[in-house]
């Protein structure tokens, strides 16, 4: 009889303690689910550091007009979401999703190895209105990429830049915010902006957008560089030659010619001389012979 409540109980354990478990690893299922099968599938695939071909995507978010774009690796509204026609993604949704904003461009970016790469949306014309820090605000700002969260150490994401309207933005951290909900899905991605997690990034002012938002980024670590990432450096006009120059030049001639009229007339002189020297030896000899005939 002992032995049988014995079992008993240590049956009710095992079952409490597998409830327990359980309970506890439904929250991190339900939230694996918010990854789409490519993007699974990028999270388990082994960081590739010689020959890499990896994406980084734009991404955005403002509460109260709820204009977005969603990370590339949600299932519903991203690369491949499900709630989305073919080529959607490669717009801003606005109005909850009701709505795109027409006529933008977004530039995402293939990362080939050590380099500068850049991602933007352009020609908003005014379709995003300025935040009020209140019921309008940026919440999000930020890269997602295919790149495995095992990347996190080994390479490295600096110079970091928010641009708005070709005006950079001061960040308020030298370093990007590594999203941990991303990171626990097994993928890399870094924000600029993210008031969801106001102890890392909060908005970094009041940012007005009129016609681009950009994100410039450095990557390192790479065991090869692409020689493509760079950003390109302003034209320099041509250095002219300060006009003293030509005026130096024409002095210098001109000292050259009068050292030429100098020699030249050294040279008459010479001749003049030699003639005279003749002249009186001709001259001479004349004498002695007209002399020697008398």
């Amino acid at each position: 009889m002992r032995k049988s409540l014995r079992k008993l109980i240590a049956g009710v354990a095992t079952c409490s303690l597998a409830l327990a478990l359980a309970a506890g690893i439904m929250p991190n299922v339900a939230e694996a689910v918010d990854c789409s099968k490519a993007g699974k599938k990028a999270a388990k695939a082994e960081l590739n550091l010689d020959t890499p071909e990896y994406h980084a995507y734009f991404g955005f978010q403002q509460t109260g007009s709820w204009t977005y774009r969603d990370a590339w690796y949600n299932p519903a509204s991203g690369l491949d979401g499900t709630s989305l026609s073919t080529g959607d993604y490669n717009t801003l949704f606005t109005d909850g999703g009701n709505a795109t904003v027409d006529g933008v461009t977004i530039t995402d970016a293939v990362i080939k190895g050590n380099g500068t790469y850049s991602v933007s949306v352009t020609g908003l014309n005014g379709a995003i209105p300025a935040d009020d820090g209140a019921d309008i605000k940026t919440s999000l700002v930020y890269v997602s990429t295919d790149i495995p969260s095992s990347a996190i150490g080994t390479l490295s994401f600096t110079d970091v830049k928010l641009i708005v309207d070709g005006a950079e933005i001061a960040l308020p951290s030298p370093e990007p915010y590594v999203n941990a909900d991303a990171q626990e899905l097994g993928l890399y991605q870094f924000d600029l902006v993210n008031t969801y997690h106001p102890e890392a990034y909060t908005s970094p002012s009041i940012l007005a957008m009129n016609d681009s938002v950009e994100i410039q980024f450095t990557v390192s670590g790479f065991n090869a560089d692409d020689p493509d990432a760079v950003v390109a450096e302003p034209t320099e006009e041509p250095t002219q030659e300060p006009a003293t120059s030509d005026t130096s030049s024409g002095t210098s001639g001109t000292d050259s010619s009068t050292d030429n009229n100098k020699e030249d007339s050294g040279s008459s002189a010479t001749t003049i001389v030699i003639v005279v020297v003749v002249i009186v030896v001709i001259a001479g000899a004349a004498f002695f012979l007209m002399k020697k005939k008398k």
